[in-house]
């Protein structure tokens, strides 16, 4: 009976003595944590005038770190400087200075073992424009330990920086990227590599031609409207809805003779959002297709149809001419329900 006992008692020992080890631990990593943040805020208190002055009218030297905490703090504040006074003088001045302090220490954290550092060093090489580190982006993005959260964010900062590579690493992406991923990489591109993408459209997957569509919409990039166009005459739905939506975003108009095939489409996201396009561009010959589709069988494309018709010059009195004399019940509600929103913003 004695054995069992202390064996159980040195187990109990044992994990007590882990336990407290591991408080101890805690406690003291605790209030180093603690005197760092203190120490960091002191000097962004000691540096914030200077910065500012610096920053802002370019007449004042900023001593260089020397420090851990001092680089931290001045990163910190430069970082949010350029954010809150953003212009072209400032960011100019911000990259020069980052250029002089900054440079060798976010080239060492790009190689630090933790990710976060890994990723913040990234974060803020893009805010300063550090482009004389792009030696080292382009070595960390070839790395084979590189994590698809970094090569999301190598990919920005290679669009952002005009890199001539950029097209062709996007050829070798992989399939954990989303759509909204792309989106934020294109949405950097210059218009050269811009039109390249758009150029080369089919050569892409799916993924990436969605992106594109999209962004000519989100980004207003009117030269590209031809190719919109032309996605208007693809066999898959899919590229004529995102396309109609991208023209929409636009406020480009479509004629009726263009437009009649995606109102008939059966295809009901298609014909929400050629109706979509009709709100925002308001042409008057497109009111007798628009109180068609009044009666279309899905909601959402009758309740568009309604918002397209009460963004005409006369758009009360046609829905309440619909609400009065259709011989649709499921048209006259949705008249009743959009002059009523109608009449609240009147």
């Amino acid at each position: 009976m004695s054995n069992p006992l202390m064996l159980f008692s040195l187990i109990v020992v044992t994990l007590w003595i882990i336990l407290l080890a591991i408080f101890l631990y805690l406690i003291v990593q605790k209030r180093k944590d603690a005197r760092w943040k203190k120490e960091v805020e002191t000097y962004k208190r000691l540096y914030e005038p200077m910065l500012l002055r610096y920053v802002a009218y370019g007449d004042e030297q900023v001593p260089a770190p020397s420090s851990s905490a001092q680089y931290v703090a001045m990163i910190e504040l430069l970082d949010h400087f350029i954010r809150v006074l953003a212009n072209e003088d400032v960011s100019a001045r911000a990259t020069s200075l980052a250029e002089t302090y900054f440079a060798d220490y976010l080239r060492k954290q790009l190689y630090h073992r933790r990710l976060g550092r890994r990723m913040n060093a990234l974060f803020y090489i893009e805010d300063f424009r550090l482009r004389s580190l792009l030696p080292e982006l382009e070595s960390m993005y070839e790395q084979k330990r590189v994590t698809t959260m970094e090569k999301r964010q190598l990919l920005n900062m290679f669009a952002l920086f005009q890199h001539p590579h950029v097209y062709e690493y996007m050829k070798n992406v992989d399939e954990s990227f989303t759509q909204f991923d792309y989106r934020l990489i294109l949405s950097r591109m210059d218009d050269d590599t811009f039109a390249k993408m758009v150029d080369h459209f089919f050569d892409w997957h799916e993924k990436i031609q969605y992106a594109i569509v999209d962004m000519i919409g989100i980004m207003q990039k009117f030269p590209h409207v031809s190719f919109l166009r032309t996605l208007l005459r693809h066999e898959q739905s899919e590229y004529r809805v995102r396309a109609l939506k991208a023209l929409a975003q636009m406020a480009y108009p479509l004629d009726v003779e263009q437009l009649r095939v995606h109102f008939q489409s059966p295809v009901w996201q298609e014909r929400l959002m050629a109706l979509r396009l009709c709100a925002r561009t308001r042409r008057q010959e497109m009111v007798d297709h628009i109180v068609l589709l009044m009666k279309d069988a899905v909601f959402s494309v009758r309740s568009q149809a309604a918002e397209a018709l009460l963004r005409m010059p006369n758009g009360l009195d046609i829905l309440e001419h619909i609400a009065q004399t259709s011989d649709d019940r499921y048209a006259r509600d949705m008249a009743l329900e959009w002059l009523e929103r109608g009449r609240e913003h009147d």
